[in-house]
């Protein structure tokens, strides 16, 4: 593995699984130091002690991405601990079954259900950024990355505060990228299409992938290790003239009519 990541010091709020842990894991093995923020604080700590024991530098810690005092101890103390910071991959998001199965439509979704996932999704994000900024100038620039989401694009029928949180965080992003970018902050965008996280697969059918996989051009789904690698080229000087984009890393999914005839 390359050492493009040499020196660099990177929290990720959200890494105690699935895409956060596996761009840990990768961040780690291009050389970056490597802070895990995550509401499981166990598994934070976990994938920080797998990193250290591989030869790496990572520390865990429980942040709560809904509480701006937690985002900002977060990040203070990364940046404390290691010197610095130049990179943040804001990740979180509350994805347990309770909340997705009652994330429905205008009409029918519970606004106690509609104002915690913003307040997870959107407004977490908000706080990243806005705790993460004055240490990358600090620095003199860095790279902020954001996970959203291809719901944004889909138009499903359900999951709605769940796409509108992933479509503001796109503008959220792209300001942040006009505001700093001057001086020295990207701000982008990953959207992952499907995804086997060993959390996420247990709740695919089976049936469910294989649809999927007759309407992509490519042979099969995602994995937490294809959006690892598209996060550590944003978080690295190799994405230097990226800046406000949204890279969608889905095998070609919405290109799925291209296939129809197979």
């Amino acid at each position: 593995m390359n050492e493009r990541l040499q020196g660099k010091v990177i929290a990720i709020i959200g890494g105690a699984s699935g895409i956060g842990r596996a761009t840990a894991e990768r961040l780690a093995s291009e050389h970056a130091v490597v802070a895990i923020g995550d509401l499981n604080e166990q598994g934070a700590d976990e994938a920080a002690r797998e990193i250290n024991d591989a030869g790496g530098t990572a520390w865990g810690c429980r942040v709560d991405i809904s509480i701006e005092a937690q985002v900002a101890d977060f990040l203070d103390r990364a940046a404390d601990r290691f010197g610095g910071l130049d990179g943040l991959f804001n990740n979180a998001a509350d994805l347990r079954p309770s909340m997705q199965s009652q994330d429905t439509d205008a009409v029918d979704i519970p606004l106690a259900i509609w104002n915690h996932t913003l307040n997870v999704n959107l407004t977490g994000y908000l706080y990243g950024i806005r705790h993460a900024v004055p240490h990358l100038l600090s620095r003199g620039g860095g790279s902020i990355v954001n996970t959203v989401s291809d719901s944004v694009y889909l138009g499903e029928t359900v999951r709605l505060a769940y796409a509108v949180s992933k479509a503001g965080i796109v503008a959220l992003s792209n300001n942040t990228a006009a505001r700093w970018g001057q001086e020295g902050i990207r701000s982008n965008c990953l959207s992952p299409g499907v995804t086997l996280t060993p959390g996420g697969e247990k709740l695919m059918p089976i049936e469910w992938q294989e649809s999927m996989l007759r309407g992509m051009p490519t042979p099969r789904l995602g994995r937490p290790a294809d959006q690892a690698a598209v996060a550590a080229m944003l978080l690295s000087d190799d994405s230097e003239f990226l800046n406000g984009q949204t890279i969608r890393v889905n095998g070609g999914n919405l290109l799925g009519t291209t296939t129809l005839g197979k």
